[in-house]
């Protein structure tokens, strides 16, 4: 699509604040398998090893994410993990607070499931089984499902939502890539990115991608695109599914510092087309 309007990209490389978040962390949808493990059995208590551990290291990190891949687990059967907290979440102890929610419910939510996940509005969690679904986790494969989503229904007028629409159209078909080619460096890191563009010259409009780690830049962007996509044109939303997440809003949300910063100037106006000879008077 063609951009008519100034969009700024910024590749996120930090993880920067946002007041209040921590009261804002809430459980939002969870999937068990239909397999189980046997009560009291090595899996159980590897299981809870494995979510302890994914979680503390993800807490650990600059990123806010973390896997337990290792190729031993295949071998003794346990599982493995993965923690992800979504970069516009907060600061550092938002991140930690969710996934230790995140990881302490899985088991209730899904008791036994040999692989679960579960999503907060801030962070993910998943466990997967290495001889079946663990494969998913380790090479991930882009989930294009919109998993949940929520967004602001303000919206006043027809001519609105087009604007708002094409103006989200227009961010999310710079983001989606500037998100991918984050990764692109090889870097076992999640690959985001934040934009700005103008709705009108007083309203702009800012958006936020990120991909798990692992995914290829052509599975991020595919992803990322087809999430957004099943967004209504509103003032702002958020959409989730197992391997991306995006969100819009009208007011900077989450601005990232020390960034590389991508910008896209607005299209020039069609130059006026001549009269053909015979439109002269």
């Amino acid at each position: 699509m063609t951009t008519h309007a100034l969009v700024s990209i910024a590749v996120l490389l930090v993880v920067c604040a946002a007041p209040g978040a921590l009261a804002q962390t809430v459980q939002v949808w969870s999937l068990c398998s239909p397999v189980n493990y046997t009560a009291g059995s090595a899996y159980g208590a590897s299981l809870r090893g494995v979510l302890r551990d994914v979680v503390a290291a993800a807490g650990r990190s600059r990123d806010g994410y973390a896997t337990v891949f290792r190729s031993q687990q295949v071998k003794d059967g346990a599982p493995y993990g993965l923690a992800l907290c979504y970069a516009d979440a907060g600061p550092p102890e938002v991140c930690r607070l969710c996934l230790r929610m995140a990881a302490g419910n899985v088991t209730l939510a899904c008791p036994r499931a040999a692989s679960a996940s579960m999503l907060y509005n801030n962070c993910l969690v998943r466990y997967a089984d290495p001889a079946a679904d663990g494969r998913k986790l380790a090479r991930p494969e882009p989930d294009t499902v919109q998993r949940f989503s929520f967004y602001n229904g303000n919206m006043t007028s027809a001519g609105e939502a087009d604007r708002y629409g094409a103006a989200l159209n227009r961010l999310m078909d710079r983001l989606a890539p500037a998100a991918a080619e984050a990764g692109a460096n090889g870097q076992p890191r999640p690959l985001a990115a934040f934009g700005q563009t103008n709705i009108t010259a007083d309203e702009s409009l800012y958006g936020f991608a990120q991909c798990v780690a692992g995914l290829s830049p052509a599975d991020c962007r595919l992803c990322l695109q087809r999430i957004a996509a099943s967004l209504p044109m509103t003032k702002g939303g958020r959409a989730y599914s197992l391997t991306c997440y995006t969100r819009f809003e009208v007011v900077p949300f989450y601005m990232p510092p020390n960034t590389a910063r991508i910008v896209v100037a607005p299209a020039p106006a069609p130059a006026p087309s001549s009269p053909s000879r015979g439109e002269l008077n």
